[in-house]
């Protein structure tokens, strides 16, 4: 069992804490009136916390916001309460091929989840009643509810990112910036729906939100078919890569050596000013255009010929012809283009120099630098670490950006880039 660091427990208990005054004060202030409705409505909050949308970056994108503020706003925050506490406590979901519950799950993990919901289930329905001036959902009601809506998600989101933080040292910057990025569409979609639920209730009663919540629904799906398109989009480029390093035994592994060197330079620069998500992309496929290659030039042990060496100059754009029309890789390619450019001007393809050249680009021309020099290649066998730290100096300021070699050299003292 993973041990809790002392920073966790503490944010734990401070969140226990408040969960359990804002609990106490809603539930006397606000009486629960549980019927049938509810129930559904609970029933409903349950099925959409069980099919979690896992992406990429490992996060996780429930439906469930749109039906707990939905029933907040029909029943009152009482209700709203219960139903997020029950969606939690009742949820059950696969992740990674085992099926995970509430006695499955890290006690933390569960508590930290419960805190988020509750705290920001809590205070935007008592936002929703101060800004309403009472329960009612009347004209003029939505807007109200929209703005409790930003309160809902923007705590939610923060919460649960701050708890990732501090449980499992991740950078804050990154952490932020990826989960709240997708928050914008997500909240817009699912703040739409619960308006549209919550009048049609008033409206027509149960039997027209029964029928509503399979296109309710039906958004899961559009979010799921996105992610899986965007892993799918990854495993097929990734396997051309793999295939084009299987080829070479020069070159197996390079890409994602090449990729981890890469974000450790970036965790030193710091994340305010890097693009992690895409350098990573970039950092992956940057070479994926010497598939179009021919292998006599790529394996050539000796010199090459102008000819040859141009034909190897067309790879970076060749890497952009393959990836172009990917969307979510569009900024990737632009790093991917840039990793051969010199800063002081000389590299290729557009003869870009100093900050004309991305910050990412100049990153993965040091990470690619370092292993491309320290293991063997057709032409020449590995050199060592100190010969290869003696060659990045030399090329700093010349083909590589300075700013980037200190940070690689901060690392490199450090111990992290001896093999």
């Amino acid at each position: 069992m993973r041990k809790v660091n002392a920073i966790t427990l503490h944010i734990l208990l401070g969140l226990s804490i408040i969960s359990v005054i804002l609990s106490f004060i809603i539930f006397k202030e606000f009486p629960i009136n549980f019927n049938f409705h509810l129930l559904l409505f609970i029933v409903f909050a349950i099925i959409t916390e069980s099919v979690v949308i896992f992406t990429p970056n490992k996060g996780g994108v429930t439906l469930t916001f749109g039906i707990v503020l939905s029933v907040a706003i029909l029943f009152g925050p009482s209700e709203g309460l219960l139903c997020a506490i029950a969606s939690i406590l009742f949820s059950v979901y696969k992740m990674d091929g085992e099926v995970k519950y509430f006695f499955n799950i890290s006690w933390y993990k569960t508590l930290g989840n419960l805190n988020a919901y509750i705290i920001s289930s809590g205070l935007s329905s008592l936002l929703f009643i101060y800004l309403n001036q009472g329960l009612e959902f009347k004209q003029g009601s939505i807007i109200p509810m929209f703005i409790s809506g930003i309160l809902y998600i923007l705590m939610d989101v923060m919460l649960i990112t701050t708890f990732m933080i501090v449980s499992s040292e991740a950078d804050p910057i990154l952490l932020f910036r990826e989960n709240f990025k997708g928050v914008i569409p997500n909240f817009f979609g699912l703040s739409t729906v619960s308006i549209i639920i919550v009048m049609t209730y008033q409206k027509t009663g149960i039997e027209m939100v029964l029928i509503l919540f399979f296109p309710y629904m039906l958004i899961r799906y559009s979010f799921k078919l996105v992610y899986d398109m965007q892993a799918n989009y990854l495993s097929t480029i990734k396997a051309l890569s793999s295939a084009l390093e299987e080829k070479d035994p020069y070159t197996k592994g390079h890409s994602e050596r090449v990729e981890k060197y890469s974000i450790m330079i970036a965790n030193e620069i710091g994340h305010s000013k890097v693009d992690i998500q895409q350098l990573q992309y970039a950092a992956i496929f940057h070479d994926i255009g010497k598939i179009g290659v021919e292998d006599s030039i790529l394996h050539k042990p000796g010199g090459l010929t102008e000819e040859e060496y141009e034909a190897i100059k067309q790879h970076p754009q060749k890497s952009v012809n393959i990836l172009d029309g990917i969307s979510f890789l569009k900024m990737a390619t632009t790093f991917i283009q840039s990793h051969h450019e010199g800063y002081d001007g000389t590299g290729y393809p557009n003869g870009l120099k100093g900050k004309e050249i991305p910050l990412e680009a100049r990153i993965i021309s040091v990470a690619d630098i370092y292993d491309a020099l320290t293991t063997d290649r057709p032409y020449r066998k590995a050199m060592t670490n100190r010969q290869a730290i003696d060659i990045i100096k030399d090329e700093s300021g010349k083909k590589l950006d300075p700013f980037v070699v200190d940070k690689f050299l901060v690392l490199y003292n450090k111990g992290r880039f001896k093999i």
